[in-house]
């Protein structure tokens, strides 16, 4: 009887206990974020008072309606000493035991995040994983790892976690950056370090963005719009349901119609899109819903990222993606200086050998330019056949150098690797000048640079260094123009300062005097066509050329170069010369695509190169462009899922039908969402031409009916 009376005891103070209770992030052994404002949350009755005690501080707060609590700790300073945090209400509480107060680091990303310290299987585990672990037990080090699952709404339900002290085997199931991390950080500061991983194997940066991360990003306003219409209360949902309302009204009334006339039943209509639930993991805001957001409110130190191979195909937009998540992350901890420090991926070996440097130069290129973000540059430890280093141990101390330099204040820390800052071209030689180096330490061979020649002939180059300065040159090319650094990802860092940090990526172009690009075009391609684009297609579905060459050209095609001439009445000429590497071998299919021709292309075009005077184009250098070459009609779905291009307007990601002989002859950057030429409508009397993006209508000039407009419109193709 005794001891069911205990037992009977012990579930009511339970049942009264279950009436306060602390967010799940909030449990033994965790650490608090030292000198900010900390709040602690939970639940409890709707409107009841909670009191929260810890580190010699009492502050209240009340429920709201639907039994949320958020109280504020006034900055505390880092403590060692393990100590109780309780939230009492009016007839309960709710504690947790040995809280100390630290440094808290975010910790995510993909899988380069979540390989942990050791695990049976040799190919996920650091390097001495385990000996680092046993040789770095610390009560001082805690960390918390949360599942890995999605939620399509925001979660409030309970999440499960466990604050692990890093004090011993338990330590092999941390991420192995995160563990090497923290070490690094311990020891600089010896405060207690804080560990928050949230990461996901595979996963795509879009997931981990909040809703305000998108909408802080002009770029992603469609991204921002589906994400918001699938939220309750939003502008965006309301707007939605007013479509979906009227659509489906209309439907009825057919469907009604049709029973009582005895006739065949209408279809239903689908859903829009943004309606529709996101069905997985790689969509927005699935891991943030789950993974970050039943964490808030919360205070920390800053964030260490590890990812992109999974968004390798996003090339030059990744910077838009890492903006949004830099952006919103800064808003939901409420930190808006939030220090954010990067891993730059490693070298291995992908199925597009130029994706990986161009990722390489975006988050070189969002670490200059956001406030708070470093990059940590890791180009000289990857393994071709392991999209996984095993060496994170360096991972994680370049990530500790750049956040003791730059968050606290450590600024005699060497932390950056080097960086270009100035170049200069030089009888015949490249001389190029750097930061964050004294000394240049070079490992073996550096087989790294390449020159080329006006025309984007790549070739190897040599280097010598003089002082800080690198001079490079190649005997292959007499007048260099462009020159690249690692732009392969098979290419090793083997070039580091003096501190042992590498030199990450970069390329560089001198400025294209476009006399010189055209003389060099005459003397060295041959003129395949020629034709005047208001005159040259013909209503049967053929084109007459001014001078058609091609029966003359032997050989197979390796570049192909596009100039265009618009003069308008006024008499204003634009031109451009657009090159890119062949896109086929037949000379017969690099001109106009009209019906006759047989030939239709969509898809990518390698080392685009643009040349222009024109004010509504850019000259520009792009590892891939896209073509879209086709004799029939088309529609604005984009079907062949192009990163950035818009479903509601004709632009770079348009599909060809079956039917009709509309026509289009398109050029585009989808990386700077830019048409560089269009020449469409080809049976029209007046065509769709322009050079850039049409400012009203579509993008691509479909439909724009201007080519009246001009005086002279001129098309040369060149083949090389």
């Amino acid at each position: 009887m005794k001891k069911l009376f205990t037992m009977l005891a012990a579930l009511t103070v339970c049942s009264l206990f279950a009436d306060v209770k602390l967010a799940d992030i909030f449990c033994d052994h965790m650490v608090l974020q030292r000198d900010v404002k900390v709040p602690i949350h939970g639940t409890a009755a709707p409107n009841e008072k909670i009191t929260v005690t810890f580190n010699g501080q009492t502050v209240s707060t009340t429920a709201d309606a639907k039994g949320r609590w958020t109280a504020f700790l006034a900055p505390m300073s880092a403590n060692k000493k393990g100590q109780i945090l309780k939230a009492a209400g009016a007839k309960n509480s709710a504690a947790i035991a040995n809280v100390l107060i630290g440094d808290v680091w975010l910790c995510g990303g993909q899988s380069n995040m979540a390989m942990n310290m050791w695990t049976n299987n040799p190919r996920w585990r650091a390097t001495d994983g385990n000996k680092h672990v046993a040789e770095g037990r610390t009560d001082f080090i805690r960390f918390v790892t949360v599942p890995t699952k999605i939620s399509p709404l925001p979660f409030d339900g309970k999440i499960q976690l466990k604050w692990i002290m890093a004090n011993g085997n338990n330590a092999v199931s941390l991420s192995a950056t995160a563990f090497y991390f923290g070490q690094e950080m311990f020891k600089a500061l010896d405060v207690p370090i804080g560990l928050v991983v949230s990461c996901w194997s595979g996963s795509r940066i879009e997931p981990w963005i909040p809703p305000v991360g998108f909408d802080s990003v002009p770029a992603l306003k469609n991204t921002a719009f589906e994400v918001n219409a699938k939220i309750p209360g939003t502008p965006e949902y309301k707007q939605i349901n007013t479509q979906i309302t009227s659509i489906y009204e209309k439907w009825l009334a057919a469907f009604k119609k049709a029973v009582a006339e005895n006739t065949p039943r209408p279809t239903p209509p689908a859903y829009p899109k943004a309606a529709v639930p996101y069905p997985g993991l790689q969509y927005p805001t699935m891991a943030y819903n789950r993974m970050i957001y039943p964490l808030l409110p919360f205070a920390v130190k800053g964030a260490i990222w590890y990812q992109g191979c999974s968004n390798l195909g996003d090339g030059a937009n990744y910077f838009y993606k890492l903006q949004a998540l830099t952006n919103g992350w800064r808003k939901v901890f409420d930190n808006p200086d939030m220090p954010f420090y990067i891993v730059q991926l490693a070298p291995y070996t992908y199925p597009s050998p130029y994706a990986l440097p161009l990722i390489w130069e975006t988050q070189q290129k969002f670490a200059n330019a956001a406030k708070n973000v470093k990059l940590a540059i890791i180009n000289d430890i990857g393994d071709f056949k392991d999209i996984h280093p095993h060496n994170k141990k360096d991972v994680g101390k370049r990530l500790s150098l750049l956040a003791l330099k730059y968050t606290h204040g450590k600024t005699a820390l060497k932390a950056d690797s080097p960086q270009l800052t100035s170049f200069e071209v030089k009888d015949g030689k490249f001389i190029l000048k750097f930061k964050h180096v004294e000394k240049w330490l070079l490992n073996g061979k550096d087989d790294n640079f390449e020159l080329a020649d006006i025309r984007g002939n790549w070739e190897r180059a040599k280097f010598e260094v003089k002082g800080t300065d690198i001079i490079v040159s190649s005997d292959k090319v007499k007048s260099p123009s462009s020159l690249r650094y690692m732009w392969h990802q098979h290419n090793r860092g083997n070039l580091w300062n003096e501190a042992g940090l590498p030199l990450g990526a970069f390329r560089c172009e001198q400025k294209i005097d476009t006399d010189n690009f055209a003389k060099s075009i005459s003397e060295n391609t041959s003129l395949i066509y020629e034709c005047d684009l208001k005159t040259a297609t013909q209503a049967d579905g053929s084109i007459k050329y001014i001078q058609d060459n091609s029966a003359k050209f032997t050989g197979k095609v390796k570049k192909i170069i596009y100039y265009i001439e618009l003069v308008n009445k006024k008499g204003d000429k634009d031109f451009a010369f657009i090159m890119m590497d062949a896109f086929t071998g037949d000379v017969r299919k690099i001109g106009v695509p009209v019906i006759k021709s047989g030939f239709s292309f969509a898809g990518k075009v390698k080392n685009l190169k643009v040349i222009t005077n024109s004010k509504n184009i850019k000259t520009q250098s792009a590892d891939e462009g896209r073509i879209e070459f086709w004799p029939k009609n088309y529609k604005n779905t984009n079907e062949a899922k192009i990163p950035g291009a818009n479903n509601n307007v004709f632009d770079f990601g348009d599909t060809p039908v079956a039917g009709g002989n509309y026509g289009s002859m398109q050029i585009h950057n989808p990386t700077l969402k830019e048409t560089i030429f269009a020449f469409n409508g080809f049976v029209k009397k007046d065509h769709d031409l322009g050079l850039g993006n049409q400012k009203k209508g579509h993008p691509d000039w479909t439909f724009a009916g201007n080519s009246n407009t001009y005086s002279k419109a001129i098309l040369k193709v060149y083949a090389e």
